[in-house]
C-alpha cells in the first residue's frame, strides 16, 4: 500500500504541557481512518499538527512532502472545528471562490446537489442553521477533490437525515480511492465505517487497529437464545461469568471470552433457536479503557 501519512516521535506542547507524546502512526491511501479519545485527548491538535497549522517536533510526512506544503494544500481537504461564516456571503459564493483556489476543482453545481446543499445555494450562510452550516463547510473541504480529507467532528449539530447524506459521501469517497481521518464523538458511526481506529489517550496512541482486533482484546460477548432447557444447564459452561433467564424460554449469557462459549453450545444446538451473538461495542471497550487509564 502507498503511505501518504507518516509520523515518527511526533510531539507537541502547549508551553510546559506537553499534548502529544511521541506519536508514530502511518496511513495508506484509501484508507478510512477512525480517531477517537476523551476531550483533551490531543485529537484536535493531532489534525492540526498533520495540516502543518501547528508547528511540532519529529517527523511527519504529508503525500510526500510537509506539512502545509503548495502539494498539500492542492490536494488535502479540511473539515475542522468551528465554521467560517462570513456576512453577506451566500452558500454558492463560497463554493465558487474556495473552488476558484485549486486547480482541478469539483464542479461546484454537482456538488451541491451531492450533499443536498441545492435549495439552500442562494441562502447567507450567517442565516443558516449549524448543521446546515456544516454541511457547507464539508462541501468546502471537498471541492478541491483532495486525495486527503481531515474531518474534526464533521457531524456536530447535524440532523439525522444530514448525517445520512455525510455518511454516504464518505462511502463515495472511499469507493473513489481517497483517504480519509475522521474524529468524531459519534463511535458508533466510526464503528461502522472506518477500516481501522486509532484511540488517542493522554497524548498518546494506545490502539491502532481495526474493530475485530479491539474486540479480540476486550472478548466480552452476551449470548442470547430460546430454549425449553433448564437454565442450569449453561451457567458453569466455559468463559460463562454470569447468566440469566429474562422470561420462560429466552436466557441470556454473558461471557468473557464469545468464542469459548460458543463452542461449548454445540452440543445443545439442536434444542436452542433464535440464537444472537453481541460483541462488545466500540463505544464500551472505549468507556472501559478510559476507566483503565483513570485506574492506572
Amino acid at each position: 500500500m502507498n503511505k501518504i501519512v507518516t509520523t515518527r516521535q511526533l510531539k507537541f506542547s502547549y508551553g510546559k504541557k506537553e499534548v502529544l507524546k511521541n506519536v508514530n502512526l502511518t496511513i495508506n491511501s484509501g484508507e478510512i481512518i477512525g480517531l477517537t479519545g476523551e476531550n483533551g485527548a490531543g485529537k484536535t491538535t493531532l489534525l492540526n499538527a498533520l495540516l502543518g497549522l501547528l508547528p511540532s517536533n519529529g517527523q511527519v510526512e504529508i503525500l510526500g512532502g510537509k506539512p502545509g506544503g503548495k502539494k498539500a494544500r492542492q490536494k488535502i481537504g479540511s473539515m475542522l472545528q468551528g465554521d467560517m461564516v462570513l456576512d453577506n456571503v451566500t452558500v454558492i459564493e463560497m463554493l465558487n471562490e474556495a473552488a476558484s483556489q485549486y486547480d482541478e476543482p469539483l464542479d461546484v453545481e454537482e456538488l451541491l446537489q451531492k450533499v443536498d446543499l441545492k435549495k439552500h445555494e442562494n441562502k447567507l450562510l450567517k442565516n443558516l442553521s449549524g448543521g446546515l452550516m456544516r454541511r457547507v463547510t464539508f462541501a468546502v473541504a471537498l471541492v478541491g477533490n483532495p486525495d486527503l480529507l481531515f474531518l474534526d467532528e464533521p457531524t456536530v449539530g447535524m440532523d439525522a437525515q444530514a448525517r445520512k447524506v455525510f455518511w454516504q459521501r464518505i462511502e463515495d469517497l472511499r469507493d473513489a480511492g481517497k483517504t480519509v481521518m475522521i474524529t468524531s464523538h459519534y463511535l458508533e458511526e466510526i464503528q461502522q465505517t472506518a477500516d481501522r481506529l486509532l484511540i488517542l489517550q493522554n497524548g498518546v496512541l494506545t490502539f491502532q487497529g481495526t474493530l475485530q482486533e479491539l474486540q479480540n482484546k476486550y472478548k466480552k460477548t452476551v449470548i442470547r437464545f430460546k430454549t425449553k432447557l433448564a437454565l442450569k444447564k449453561f451457567q458453569k459452561m466455559a468463559a460463562v461469568i454470569s447468566s440469566a433467564q429474562t422470561d420462560a424460554e429466552w436466557i441470556c449469557l454473558n461471557s468473557e471470552d464469545g468464542d469459548e462459549t460458543l463452542k461449548a453450545l454445540v452440543p445443545f444446538l439442536g434444542e436452542i433457536s433464535n440464537i444472537s451473538v453481541q460483541r462488545e461495542s466500540l463505544e464500551n471497550i472505549f468507556l472501559k479503557m478510559t476507566n483503565e487509564e483513570e485506574l492506572a
